[in-house]
């Protein structure tokens, strides 16, 4: 499996993206200095303002408040930088609205490369293993749909769409993908991502909730160079009864987090919450859980922020990420 892997999920395009809509339009202003850090890398946004507006724009202001609905979105917006597999770097943008809470964090990861991936632990410097466990969808009623995308966009460097799509014909997720089954402006390009940049979100809510435009909504991470172990290698040979050192470009964002992934050719594999200081020691007995052979080690830098409006909120992720393909030595 690389990392540029095409979907097997059968996706069904089922509208359109264009974009605006001639209902009714919620906006916000999104202010840094009013979050709160979640103590694991995350930032906790609140409602500042909202504006109800029609297509003209809108005159009329009014406060939002009170607690948000019971719809909870995941929004992935990351940046995959090339690797010793692809000499082309990857932009990832997904999303998806359910009734009931999220078990994961990256739902790019699960419908654009078929990667279920555990969501690290919030305790700083943590490993923790996981199996190779299938991912459980549940009643195809609890994955709802709701406008015809979701959009990041910075008016200097473009934006990042994710298109309403239908995953095995039943479940409503958004994604951003190159097909033509989607609109054109669905096709991610790498180079609206931009490092340390803040990007405005559009949700458009369609007949489920007024469109959302929040300015200033997410920022992304800093990009960063992994220096140890030498992933530039193809199939780098880790010996597995020694302590794995993984070292990058150390961060001084209080809001973001390292995660490393390492998995086996079987999906058995280990996720570490890390803190952004420049290098993290993976345990030879975490290591010695993953089978001998090929495997995949990824480092991420990454930023989440939870934004409460009145249908509900949305947990918004921007990450910088680097894959590794390794031969595990038992």
């Amino acid at each position: 499996m690389l990392r540029t892997g095409i979907s097997l999920l059968s996706l069904l395009m089922l509208t359109a993206c264009n974009g605006g809509s001639e209902e009714s339009t919620e906006t916000q202003t999104s202010d840094d200095s009013a979050s709160t850090s979640d103590g694991s890398g995350g930032e906790t946004g609140t409602t500042v303002a909202g504006t109800e507006s029609g297509s003209t724009g809108g005159e009329t202001t009014e406060t939002t408040t009170g607690e948000p609905g019971e719809l909870r979105g995941l929004l992935n917006f990351t940046y995959y930088s090339a690797d010793a597999a692809s000499d082309e770097p990857l932009l990832g943008v997904a999303g998806a609205y359910r009734m009931e809470d999220f078990l994961i964090d990256d739902i790019y990861a699960l419908v654009g490369l078929q990667l279920h991936q555990q969501a690290p632990a919030d305790a700083v410097d943590t490993v923790e293993e996981f199996a190779p466990l299938p991912f459980v969808w549940g009643k195809s009623d609890s994955w709802i749909a709701a406008g015809n995308g979701i959009r990041f966009s910075n008016a200097e460097v473009g934006s990042g769409l994710a298109c309403l799509t239908m995953a095995d014909d039943t479940y409503p997720l958004y994604l951003g993908a190159e097909s033509d089954a989607f609109d054109p402006d669905c096709a991610p390009d790498p180079a609206t991502w931009s490092p340390e940049t803040t990007y405005d979100l559009a949700l458009y809510g369609g007949e489920l909730f007024d469109d959302l435009f929040v300015a200033a909504a997410v920022k992304t991470p800093a990009a960063f160079e992994v220096s140890a172990p030498d992933l530039s290698v193809y199939n780098l040979e880790v010996d597995t009864k020694v302590p794995l050192e993984v070292a990058w470009t150390a961060g001084a964002d209080p809001d973001a987090r390292i995660v490393i992934r390492l998995w086996d050719q079987y999906g058995q594999g280990l996720v570490a919450n890390a803190a952004d200081d420049g290098s993290f020691s993976i345990p030879a007995a975490n290591l010695a859980a993953l089978s001998g052979g090929p495997g995949f080690l990824t480092v991420a830098r990454e930023r989440s922020r939870t934004i409460n409006f009145s249908a509900g909120s949305v947990d918004a992720l921007t990450r910088y990420e680097t894959w590794g393909y390794v031969d595990l030595l038992e």
